[in-house]
């Protein structure tokens, strides 16, 4: 938990986030990539690139999660929708602030995609109540691990069978063996597990990095747009 100052997280100016945004009639929420805005803590203000955000279905009566990776540390912060400004910017407001440490030997990136967790036991040699399987979505992604989104919780420690299609490059389907490093919940029905690969081919750990080496990529050219949106960044 938190400790009671934790709230206090002071971000720069247009700091890299990603945010779970509420959306009415909706029980999931739209992940969206945005950009820290001007404000005393815990105000938090979410600027969103042209076009990505539709004001009109945003629920303000439900909280945003928010993930920002301050380089050695990740954080989640759970936020209070306070007023929608324009089209593309919310203001918020921190309620808690759930901390993750980042020891890691391959760099990581904000990555949307689908993401199935189950059981490491073939289902044909598994015993009743040992076979399972969670789908859910990734929040981040590195040539060692992946950070996802599940709606029921897995415990630390557990081995896993992990299934993705990269959200960048070719549509292979990824498939690996790893273990939960972390699971914590976030929310009413979300949970965020870290999972660490313990198995993985060669040529599949290849197609990561490069799909991390590509997002970021385009994730610095989106930091361009939202600080000169009235000039695209070059193409490259």
């Amino acid at each position: 938990m938190p400790s009671q100052n934790s709230c206090a997280l002071a971000l720069k100016d247009k700091t890299p986030l990603l945010a779970d945004v509420p959306l009415t009639g909706a029980t999931e929420r739209e992940r969206l990539s945005c950009f820290s805005g001007q404000g005393a803590p815990p105000a938090l203000v979410l600027h969103f690139p042209p076009a990505t955000l539709v004001p009109e279905r945003v629920d303000t009566s439900r909280t945003c999660l928010v993930r920002v990776d301050l380089g050695e540390r990740s954080a989640v912060l759970t936020a209070r929708i306070v007023a929608v400004r324009d089209p593309g910017t919310l203001a918020c407001e921190i309620e808690q602030i759930d901390w993750h440490s980042q020891a890691r030997s391959h760099f990581r990136v904000a990555a949307s995609t689908r993401v199935a967790a189950s059981s490491a036991i073939p289902e044909e040699l598994a015993r009743e109540g040992e076979s399972w399987k969670l789908l859910g979505d990734t929040i981040d992604l590195s040539g060692s691990g992946l950070l996802c989104s599940f709606n029921a919780p897995i415990e630390e420690g557990r081995r896993v069978r992990i299934e993705l299609t990269l959200p960048a490059g070719p549509m292979d389907l990824i498939t690996a063996y790893g273990h939960v490093v972390r699971c914590r919940q976030v929310g009413a029905e979300t949970f965020y597990v870290a999972l660490a690969f313990d198995a993985i081919d060669p040529e599949s750990q290849d197609k990561i990095m490069a799909c991390c080496f590509e997002l970021q990529r385009r994730q610095l050219r989106m930091r361009v747009l939202v600080r000169n949106p009235e000039q695209p960044p070059a193409e490259t």
